[in-house]
């Protein structure tokens, strides 16, 4: 759909199997996301971009099928945001960038609990 090999043979895709909810918070940080993701090697970038796009627009469904190492990046952004926004406590005093980061938490929890460690 929107994340394809481009020209990859053997690229392993799977299922994206969570729904994603896309909040204020969310598109602040899928935003940051793609800004970090500036050289990832390769088509890996333009891939990942695109998909991180999709999601902010609301176009990633469970059934969308996705490459594994560009949701394998998408995990471990997760997981980096949730430590940073929840699991440090830096932001206590803001209870909705803490509530945003355990939103990540679940997400990031539900997507290793599907795909294990093909994402870790």
């Amino acid at each position: 759909m929107f994340i394809h090999n481009h020209g990859e043979t053997d690229m392993q895709q799977v299922k994206f199997g969570i729904k994603f909810t896309v909040n204020s918070y969310a598109c602040g940080e899928l935003d940051q996301f793609i800004e970090c993701a500036e050289d990832l090697g390769g088509d890996l970038t333009q891939r990942y971009h695109a998909f991180v796009e999709a999601v902010a627009d609301r176009k990633v469904k469970p059934s969308t099928l996705v490459d594994i190492d560009v949701l394998s990046i998408f995990a471990g952004d997760l997981k980096n945001r949730a430590n940073i926004d929840y699991l440090e406590g830096h932001w206590d005093h803001e209870p909705n960038i803490v509530k945003g980061g355990k939103m990540f938490l679940g997400r990031y929890n539900a997507l290793t609990k599907l795909h294990g460690s093909a994402i870790q």
